[in-house]
Parts: structure tokens; C-alpha cells; sequence
């Protein structure tokens, strides 16, 4: 059976690491659960790194977080549509309209507090900029609902965007919104920010490239929370055309997953190993070789096939039974913790 082993001690380090980036500019750090299933075990490693608060997107995993940290903000980051996913245990609803926050309202049968999405470039959720402010201010207008804040995405569904620029777009449109509502910065409104792609801004000498002195500094400057998964988890900041930009200081393999080898031959004159999972474990995404030597060669439902022509390999052939590790990209991860075919440990 895989199992993917999850080291605690290194998802804290992780996250003291990104809490440590981020205090400079008074933002506080929200722990995004939802890579790992809102679990429990994750959640209470990155509050011990100094997270101030969690947030998912499912109600099953905020269900789990509030049972374990009755007293932390949590955010809910997908609006839920139906009575039965609605859990009204969240601190936060993340809604992107009136629409979606009318049919929460009138399933919890309670005041509810919103934060307002707006779509700044990555093509996911959010409200479109020109329209943000009328909508604010319908959400503001309604009894029972408090808009307590505004939020965005960067670098999550087009993680080659520039993700100055995104912050900058919701940065004018924020400004348009306090002052349509007659709030000010500083006054509660709170900016919530994700995810791990804009910490480019704080580590990445590109994202300053030709950009005046303090610029990032000033984008930071109105922003009150980020929220954070990938850079915590695997300690990789998501960067489009630079797919190895890592977080200096962090751990990489806080997550492995291992399987075993299954079979090897020489086929069509390459040696070639069978591993104990596929794409059912996996999603597809890619996976990085622990093993000297190993290169990944192709995927399907439950193998993993790999080429083990190197030097090393030719020296040491792997055997049957023998495990093999592998570090999981994000959706891998994800695909990892939802399997019920891979075993899960903690250390």
C-alpha cells in the first residue's frame, strides 16, 4: 500500500518561515488546510508556526477545524450551495455576490459575516473590479449580513500571472469600496489576500525588477491577511515560468509519498519499474524523485511507471518490494490526502 508521510516539525518550521516574511508588513498569516483535508494534525502545526487563523473550502473540513480550534478564525473560502454543506461554524464566508450570500443567510437563519471576492486577473472567483463596489455595497445594505472584508486570488489558477499588478488592481478597487461605504482603512474592513504566488513579491528580485524602491512594501501596505497552502506545505512559491521557485529556508519534503517497486524489466531496451500507485493516488501531477537516477516515465490508474537506466540504477537495481519516494507537487498532494488508498503517517 503507498503511504505518504507527513512531518509536522517541518510544516511548522514552514510556517514560522512565512509568518517571519510577513511581519515586517503587519500582515497576519491564514493557514489554507484544504491541500491536506482540513486536517487536524496540519492545522494545529502551522497555528504552533504562527499562524493567527485557518481557512478551507470545504464544509466537511471546516466542520473538523472548528471541532479541534473552537477559539480560531476561520475562513470558508468556497461559498457552500446547498443546506447540507452549509456548516455555519465558519468566522468568514468568502462570496463573491449578493446572490451567493442570500441563500447562506437564509439557511443559518443568523446575521453571517461576508468577505467580498474580487476577481483581479486570475481568472477564477470574484466579482469583476468595475462591478466590485456596487456590489459591496449590496452586501453592506442587506440585515443580517456584515461585510467585514475584501478578498482576492493571485497566482492560483494562472500562476504565471504578474501578481504585482493583481495586488495593485485590488488595492484601487479596496480604496473605491471604503470610500463608497464611508470606512476608512484601519477601521475593521479587513483585506485578505492569496495565495502563496504573491510572496514572489517578497522574495523574488524579478517581481522588483525596474519597480521603484519600496514598491512591494507599498503594495503590502493596505493588506491585512495572507492567505497561504502551498508555501507552507511543500515550500514552494507558485511562479508560472519558474516552476522551481522555492522558499529560501523551507522545507521541501515536508510531505512524501512512497510505494512499492512492483516489477522491473528492460522493455523496448529501457529498464523500467513498476511503482505501487498511479494517477487514482495522484491525479496525474507530477512527482519528484527522491532516488538518485530515477526519472518518471508515464502514469495509469493504479502504476507508476519509472526509467531506471542511470548509472546509479545500473549499479543498484531496484527490487521488488523495495520503496521507492517520491515529493508530491500541490495536486498531487491533494490527490495524495484524498486517496483512501494511501496510507497516511504522521511524524
Amino acid at each position: 500500500m503507498p503511504r505518504l508521510t507527513i512531518d509536522l516539525a517541518k510544516i511548522e518550521h514552514n510556517t514560522r518561515r512565512v509568518a517571519e516574511l510577513l511581519r515586517p508588513h503587519q500582515v497576519r498569516l491564514a493557514g489554507v488546510t484544504k491541500g491536506c483535508m482540513g486536517n487536524e494534525r496540519v492545522a494545529e502545526a502551522m497555528l504552533a508556526g504562527g499562524a493567527a487563523g485557518l481557512c478551507d473550502s470545504r464544509a466537511r473540513n471546516i466542520r473538523n477545524l472548528r471541532r479541534h480550534f473552537a477559539d480560531t478564525r476561520i475562513g470558508f473560502l468556497r461559498s457552500p450551495v446547498t443546506r447540507d454543506e452549509a456548516c455555519f461554524d465558519a468566522d468568514a464566508y468568502f462570496v463573491s455576490s449578493l446572490e451567493q450570500a442570500l441563500p447562506l443567510l437564509r439557511m443559518a437563519r443568523r446575521p453571517l459575516r461576508f468577505c467580498l471576492m474580487i476577481e483581479t486577473g486570475d481568472g477564477r472567483e470574484g466579482v469583476p473590479p468595475e462591478l466590485a463596489t456596487d456590489e459591496a455595497a449590496r452586501i453592506a445594505g442587506v440585515e443580517d449580513a456584515d461585510l467585514v472584508g475584501l478578498a482576492t486570488n493571485a497566482a492560483c489558477a494562472r500562476a504565471g500571472a504578474h501578481v504585482g499588478e493583481a495586488l495593485a488592481v485590488f488595492n484601487e478597487v479596496a480604496a473605491k469600496i471604503d470610500w463608497r461605504l464611508g470606512r476608512g482603512r484601519g477601521k475593521g474592513l479587513m483585506s485578505s489576500v492569496g495565495g502563496s504566488g504573491l510572496l514572489r513579491l517578497l522574495t523574488d528580485p524579478e517581481e522588483r525588477e525596474g519597480k521603484p524602491r519600496g514598491w512591494s512594501m507599498s503594495l503590502f501596505a493596505p493588506v491585512t491577511e495572507l492567505r497561504c497552502g502551498e508555501a507552507i506545505l511543500l515550500g514552494r512559491i507558485p511562479s508560472g515560468s519558474s516552476p522551481d521557485l522555492y522558499l529560501d529556508g523551507a522545507w521541501r519534503d515536508a510531505f512524501l509519498l512512497e510505494g512499492p517497486v512492483l516489477e522491473v524489466f528492460e522493455k523496448n531496451g529501457v529498464a523500467q519499474a513498476l511503482v505501487g500507485f498511479g494517477v487514482q493516488d495522484t491525479g496525474g501531477a507530477r512527482l519528484i524523485p527522491c532516488h538518485p537516477g530515477i526519472t518518471p516515465a508515464s502514469a495509469t490508474s493504479d502504476y507508476f511507471a519509472i526509467s531506471c537506466s542511470s548509472p546509479e540504477l545500473t549499479a543498484h537495481p531496484l527490487r521488488i518490494g523495495e520503496p521507492v519516494r517520491f515529493i508530491p507537487t500541490y495536486y498531487a498532494l491533494v490527490a495524495a490526502m484524498t486517496s483512501p488508498f494511501v496510507e497516511k503517517e504522521f511524524i
